[in-house]
């Protein structure tokens, strides 16, 4: 049996500004939950309020763990030291306040030295193997798919368009234990080290702005642009019969490649 380390962290919610839950980080819990004979434990670093804690332990894991993080900069610090001797680290994608920076799981790789595979949607243990590898689905552009075998211990950020259902039991938000541990820099490997290193912020590049129509026109009026007059090359149809006028009308579909009989 291989051990999961799922990492969550709440959100301020988007409308009442109260601690919540990330769905991307519940939709890599519950990836995570679904692969059979595999122990899993949530982690996050940095305060966690118990009810969104709750809610994570009620998508059915039976421990969250919160290790003490001093400033958000040394979030992979935090963590490299708990997470080093697990073999499968899974990650949700950007969060959904503003742009996020969707630079954890690259800076957690980084920093425990393992492979990273992002835009996960599925998961599967190797048939008849011990946990050590797994059949990756990964998304990529314009809806392709690619198939990968990895091998742990490794790194997967999980996209929030996996397809699971996110589930919500009480009996298991109350069952679940929530731990907190003091994060020390004295428990880390000399080669995780430099991760205490804060992240240089920058500021990051202005928003595009949206670009507006020229002219607000309604749609009447664009019809009627778009339809052709006798200034414009257009033939106005007044004489001649209805056959002669569908005709015309074919003609003019078959010449602009509309039709194709």
């Amino acid at each position: 049996m291989s051990a999961i380390a799922v990492l969550v962290a709440e959100r301020p919610h988007s409308i009442s500004g109260k601690p919540t839950r990330s769905r991307s980080d519940a939709v890599a819990a519950s990836v995570a939950l679904a692969i059979p004979q595999h122990q899993v434990s949530l982690w996050t670093a940095g305060a966690i309020a118990d009810s969104v804690a709750r809610d994570y332990l009620a998508l059915g894991a039976n421990t969250l763990h919160a290790v003490e993080c001093a400033a958000p900069e040394y979030t992979v610090a935090a963590l490299c030291g708990p997470l080093k001797t697990t073999p499968w680290v899974l990650t949700g994608t950007r969060s959904e306040a503003e742009q996020g920076s969707n630079l954890l799981p690259y800076a957690l790789a980084h920093a425990l030295d393992r492979p990273l595979v992002v835009d996960v949607v599925a998961i599967a243990p190797e048939p008849q193997g011990d946990g050590s590898h797994w059949v990756v689905t990964q998304a990529l552009p314009k809806g392709a798919r690619r198939t990968l075998r990895v091998a742990a211990p490794a790194v997967l950020a999980i996209s929030a368009s996996a397809p699971v259902t996110l589930r919500h039991a009480l009996a298991s938000a109350m069952a679940g234990q929530i731990v907190r541990h003091a994060h020390s820099a004295n428990t880390q490997s000399p080669a995780l080290s430099a991760s205490d290193t804060p992240v240089q912020q920058v500021p990051r590049n202005k928003r595009r702005k949206v670009l507006e129509a020229r002219i607000a026109q309604s749609g009447h009026a664009r019809m009627l642009g778009a339809i052709e007059s006798p200034a414009s090359a257009g033939t106005v149809l007044k004489a001649g019969t209805p056959n002669e006028k569908a005709q015309a009308v074919l003609d003019y579909l078959r010449t602009h490649s509309l039709v194709n009989f």
